[in-house]
């Protein structure tokens, strides 16, 4: 299982990379998108009864739409909520089982909510900022390296359970770990790749960002415990589905890009 884990993430790692770095925005678009519609598709085999296609309906392409929102003068974000809370509702009152109304349009709200406007719109949002490719690097790096960190140190000396009902496996000794790999990271990758961060600014990021990271891996944990599944998805060997490898990502996503645009001035 250990080196299954292994391949699977550095050949993910390795598409990831290369795309980031050989590919211009839209290449970064192609595959953003395609990471956003298999975790729409596992986010609706998480919170909606098999048989009601609302998710896949409605929700593919309008998070597909807040993937291409940041783009100037092509979508208008108003438009897009817009359409996010009216489509539900109109599917509902077609449908006419408002029994399930409520749950359903939550749900798919959330979903809207939790992988198209946390995670694609403001991956989009990192990447047009001056020095995008870099702060996906430095994102990418601190949620990698502080998950690396947490699950070699919480696998070998892990004896102190956080919160055993969400997530049996975490420790507090991986939890510690967790944080020094992402503070870590982050000051090496500020250092080689951007450098006018400061090694202080450096430090707060990776701190900041592997504490929000740990809780988005809870947040979807606690999806999973809800729906009674170990796994979001089975695309990834060892990782589970889409949603399983970004959970941290979706919460650390937005951190990154508001802290870059409103205290280091990045914009």
């Amino acid at each position: 299982m250990f080196w299954k884990r292994v391949v699977s993430a550095i050949v993910f790692a390795a598409v990831v990379i290369l795309v980031i770095q050989k590919g211009d925005l839209w290449g970064f678009l192609a595959i953003v998108s395609l990471v956003v519609i298999l975790g729409t598709l596992e986010f609706s085999e998480l919170t909606i009864p098999r048989g009601n296609s609302l998710l896949l309906f409605f929700s593919i392409p309008i998070n597909l739409l807040f993937c291409f929102s940041p783009l100037k003068n092509l979508i208008d974000i108003h438009l897009v909520l817009g359409l996010a809370v009216v489509l539900p509702f109109v599917y509902e009152i077609i449908r006419r089982k408002p029994q399930s109304a409520l749950p359903n349009i939550s749900s798919f709200v959330l979903c809207i909510l939790y992988v198209g406007w946390l995670f694609g719109r403001h991956l989009t949002l990192i990447r047009q900022m001056p020095d995008g490719i870099e702060l996906i690097y430095l994102l990418l790096g601190i949620a990698w390296g502080s998950d690396i960190g947490a699950y070699l140190i919480g696998k070998k000396f892990g004896k102190h359970r956080i919160i055993p009902a969400i997530s049996p496996g975490k420790s507090l000794e991986g939890y510690i770990a967790g944080i020094f790999f992402g503070i870590a990271v982050s000051l090496a990758i500020c250092c080689w790749l951007l450098p006018s961060i400061g090694l202080l600014q450096a430090c707060i990021i990776g701190l900041i960002l592997t504490i929000i990271g740990q809780i988005g891996d809870l947040a979807e944990s606690i999806l999973k415990r809800s729906a009674n599944v170990k796994d979001s998805g089975k695309i990834m060997p060892g990782h589970g589905g889409v949603l399983d490898r970004c959970d941290s990502l979706i919460f650390m996503t937005p951190a990154l890009y508001y802290y870059s645009l409103y205290v280091i001035h990045i914009n």
